[in-house]
């Protein structure tokens, strides 16, 4: 840090015109200050709080013998060739003003990021200018640290692209959930506690933890596994909606450490590794779909005009979660991971995908009702160059985000995109995600021939659109108890309709309905166990079934049914022709599979 210091009789100064992205608000009116020190301050690059607090120091001693408690900080970048980014020259100048005060000196600033006019006069004494260097390292009264890695630095990019520190925003109506997402990545606060009512909602449809595996492995009942069978198509079908000519594969959950790429990329993916012994080699369990998937292409002979190519794979992934962190249905050491790749001709190239990405993405997860708040994992380069590229993501979002930098070259990607909600308890969760690569096609020799037939490596988008296939159903169950009468997506329910005979002698009128729906592609079933209709009706409701069909004499008579809508909780009449037109019509365009279970309760265990 470099500081010129001036004992003045006064300084008049005026701010002009904005000269930097991050540049606090202020009004442009002529601010004069009398008798005081102005400390016209330039932050360099290595500079941390630490100078801050040992300029504070050095100025505090000047004051002492000037005989004055007054200062103006002054932003001055002219100083200096070597100047800090303005994300950390701001934050260091804060910490300036912060440590004056809590050391007595009346602190005043001029406003960061603004070209000013001023005028300034000086005392005419040996002491009234003087020149100071502040270079990092300890203060005087701490012991000596190992060199800790500066903590993460925030910014938030708003709708109209202003970018602004993370404390210094101010939270607009209707932006409690953002809110939460910063409080906890920004400030790191404490989330409410609690077990979220999902848990045990889980449980009631067949997802469980395995007690006889390891910590974080869960087991899927019948319901659970349809459902899990379900997202999975419906992620291969989101994929295929973006539009770009992918390929569906499957392979092996091992990998060999002893290989480099394998190697390089696990180390960057840090502890959480599932590794396996085989005689002298060490083995790696694939925690995303990016090992086998980059292991394949890379021997295809690919032309630039095959790309942007996609490659798709339900990833069975390993990740060596906390176990005290494990949570049912979302924190997982085992899960299924529908992870996609798109390989691109460059960098503006993998821009433009991404662009199509983050619209999917948010289709996806407003078609169920529910929102995302997001994080931005971004080198500070990838950021100034890039402003256009990240106002059109916020536009897409029509909400702030949250900018995290992160280190240069410390990562494979320029960009790593976390799509959370925030659940009943106003925590947030990660569900989707997507990055734009930069390293690895290189590190795993994939590579296609352009049209000067070089070879060309490519930027690589990883892409989780509906996010890992257990949290993506997490994420349906925590919409649906957010809503008066939960219910689930009716391509999605286990069971979407249930018939009901109002006695044993109506069984085989409710077999034949069920028949004629089921006919239809619609998940139906029959419960003729021999206890009472209203009982029956009752632990249908429990079950979330949508549409329950009660079969008596008059329905029988008449050709209407009694059909129990969950979705507007009335009764309707209705042919059954209507009933399955209406079920079809919202089912179109979402995939179905064949119900898991006997059709019939009775032929079920009391479980189910």
């Amino acid at each position: 840090m470099r500081i010129l210091q001036l004992h003045s009789n006064f300084i008049e100064y005026k701010p002009v015109k904005k000269e930097a992205a991050i540049a606090e608000e202020c009004e442009k009116k002529k601010h004069r200050l009398e008798e005081l020190i102005v400390l016209f301050t330039c932050v360099e690059q290595g500079d941390d709080e630490t100078v801050a607090k040992k300029a504070i120091e050095e100025i505090k001693s000047s004051l002492e013998k000037l005989k004055v408690n007054r200062i103006l900080i002054y932003p001055y970048a002219h100083l200096s060739n070597t100047l800090a980014n303005p994300i950390t020259a701001l934050r260091i100048v804060k910490a300036m003003d912060k440590h004056a005060k809590e050391v007595g000196i009346k602190t005043y600033r001029a406003p960061f990021g603004w070209c000013k006019q001023f005028s300034i006069s000086i005392k005419g004494h040996p002491l009234a200018e003087q020149a100071k260097i502040i270079l990092p390292g300890e203060l005087k009264e701490e012991k000596k640290k190992k060199w800790k890695i500066p903590k993460p630095e925030y910014l938030i990019l708003a709708l109209d692209g202003r970018a602004v520190l993370a404390e210094d925003y101010k939270f607009g109506k209707g932006e409690e959930d953002f809110k939460a997402l910063v409080e906890k990545e920004a400030f790191k606060k404490e989330a409410v506690g609690g077990e979220p009512r999902f848990i045990s909602v889980l449980k009631k449809f067949g997802f469980e933890w395995e007690s006889s595996s390891d910590s974080g492995h869960m087991r899927y009942g019948p319901k659970a596994a349809l459902m899990v069978d379900l997202a999975g198509d419906y992620a291969w079908q989101s994929v295929t909606e973006l539009g770009i000519p992918s390929f569906s594969i499957k392979g092996t959950n091992l990998f060999n450490l002893n290989i480099p790429a394998i190697k390089e990329h696990a180390d960057l993916f840090g502890e959480r590794l599932y590794t396996v012994r085989v005689g002298n080699e060490e083995y790696v369990l694939k925690y995303a779909a990016c090992f086998q998937q980059f292991s394949m292409i890379k021997d295809w002979t690919i032309s630039y005009r095959q790309i942007p190519l996609g490659m798709f794979e339900i990833a069975d992934s390993y990740r060596l979660e906390q176990s005290g962190e494990c949570l049912l249905g979302f924190r997982l050491r085992r899960f299924y991971m529908p992870d996609y790749h798109i390989f691109c001709k460059g960098l503006e190239h993998a821009k433009q995908v991404s662009i199509r990405v983050h619209k999917k993405i948010y289709e996806k997860i407003r078609e169920l009702g529910n929102d995302y708040v997001s994080v931005y994992n971004l080198t500070k380069s990838f950021f100034e160059k890039n402003r256009e590229f990240l106002g059109q993501l916020v536009e897409i979002e029509k909400k702030p985000v949250l900018l995290r930098f992160v280190p240069e070259k410390k990562y494979y990607w320029v960009i790593n995109v976390e799509y959370n909600i925030i659940d009943e308890l106003k925590r947030p969760r990660e569900i989707a995600t997507f990055q734009i690569d930069i390293g690895n096609a290189r590190r795993f020799g994939i590579k296609f021939v352009d049209r000067n037939r070089e070879k060309v490596y490519p930027p690589i988008l990883h892409i989780a659109v509906l996010g890992g296939i257990e949290r993506y159903i997490f994420t349906v169950f925590d919409t649906a108890l957010k809503q008066k009468i939960p219910r689930l997506p009716l391509w999605l329910s286990p069971i979407q309709v249930r018939v009901i005979p109002v006695s044993d002698s109506f069984a085989k009128d409710a077999e034949k309905i069920a028949d004629e729906i089921e006919g239809y592609q619609i998940r139906v079933d029959v419960d003729d166990r021999s206890i009472t209709m209203q009982k029956k009706v009752r632990e249908a409701e429990m079950a979330w079934i949508n549409y329950i069909v009660v079969i008596g004499q008059k329905e029988v008579d008449s050709g209407m049914l009694a059909v129990r809508d969950r979705e507007t909780r009335k009764i309707r009449k209705m042919s059954l022709r209507e009933l399955m037109d209406e079920v079809k019509e919202k089912l179109e365009g979402k995939p179905f599979r064949s119900l898991t279970l006997p059709r019939f309760l009775s032929q079920r265990p009391q479980f189910w």
